[in-house]
């Protein structure tokens, strides 16, 4: 039936990536271009459909953020499935260092590549201040607030910390709650900056993966990705100038949304180095563990 499908909107699959649990992707040719068909099976139908749906609106609507991104062909429904094709990008190496979403290839940390997520980042900001009606719509309900986000996170820094130390992250993450909130629905924001999803593209990149976009604050990515840097701290130092050159909010805000996504974003990933079995994350285990700590113990100073 699938097969059938496939041939009535024109598309001529090679390669099958995936099937189930959760979605169906498979690589191929739509119109003489190389494209990827996706499409949710059978299990959580109802949320891969919903998530599917916000992706192709997005990169339907994305605007100048569309060089970033892949390019859209086709979407709709099939058997209560939604479904869309988008661009296969090409050549597709991803930056990622290994099989996991946390460490990235050192060659990405270059001069020009900070260019390009700065890029990135800025024309995320400017979509969000001028969204198409049916992207905003789309979007209306997609957003962690503070308590959501900590619940997620925070119950992990108890393995990592005394009591004094999250008594202080207690009354810090308390203390920014009114700003957090505020700044929360204010920025679209990619959710996943992770290496797996940099793919090549030429000379530069594209961004992918765009399932769960949503609200958010414009330090969520900026940070994700400024935390992958750790190894390389002048990269890191320069991507932070050029992010805060670039953004139009006061000084005691940057820091105070920074100091949240430093202490939550690391009690996750303090959780992910000290259980992982990649032997590229265990090789960098320790020195990965003090980076963390000491973000996470900065921010209490």
């Amino acid at each position: 039936m699938l097969e059938q499908f496939l041939k009535q909107i024109e598309f001529e699959p090679e390669k099958y990536f995936r099937q189930g649990p959760r979605v169906f992707v498979a690589g191929g040719q739509f119109g003489g271009e190389k494209a990827i068909f996706k499409t949710s099976v059978e299990e959580e139908l109802a949320l891969t459909n919903q998530k599917l749906k916000r992706e192709a609106i997005f990169l339907e609507n994305s605007g100048t953020l569309g060089k970033f991104a892949p390019k859209l062909f086709k979407y709709g429904q099939f058997k209560g499935r939604f479904w869309y094709l988008v661009e296969w990008v090409s050549p597709g190496g991803n930056q990622s260092l290994g099989e996991g979403d946390f460490l990235i290839k050192n060659t990405f940390f270059t001069q020009e590549n900070l260019r390009w997520a700065l890029a990135v980042l800025s024309a995320l900001r400017d979509l969000s201040l001028d969204i198409p009606n049916v992207l905003e719509t789309e979007l209306a309900s997609t957003f962690y607030d503070l308590r959501d986000y900590r619940g997620l996170l925070e119950p992990q820094g108890k393995k990592f910390f005394g009591s004094k130390e999250l008594k202080q992250v207690k009354k810090f993450l308390d203390g920014a709650g009114t700003l957090y909130r505020i700044a929360n629905k204010t920025t679209i924001t990619h959710h996943e900056l992770y290496g797996s999803q940099i793919l090549s593209s030429g000379s530069s990149f594209k961004l992918t993966d765009w399932e769960n976009i949503g609200w958010g604050h414009p330090l969520r990515d900026f940070t994700t990705l400024w935390i992958r840097a750790f190894e390389h701290p002048a990269w890191q130092k320069k991507f932070l100038e050029g992010f805060q050159r670039g953004l139009k909010m006061g000084r005691e805000e940057f820091e105070v949304l920074f100091c949240v996504e430093k202490i939550l974003q690391n009690f996750g990933n303090l959780a992910l180095f000290s259980q992982t079995k990649l032997p590229e994350e265990h090789r960098k285990k320790e020195k990965a563990i003090a980076f963390f700590r000491r973000c996470i113990l900065e921010t209490l100073t």
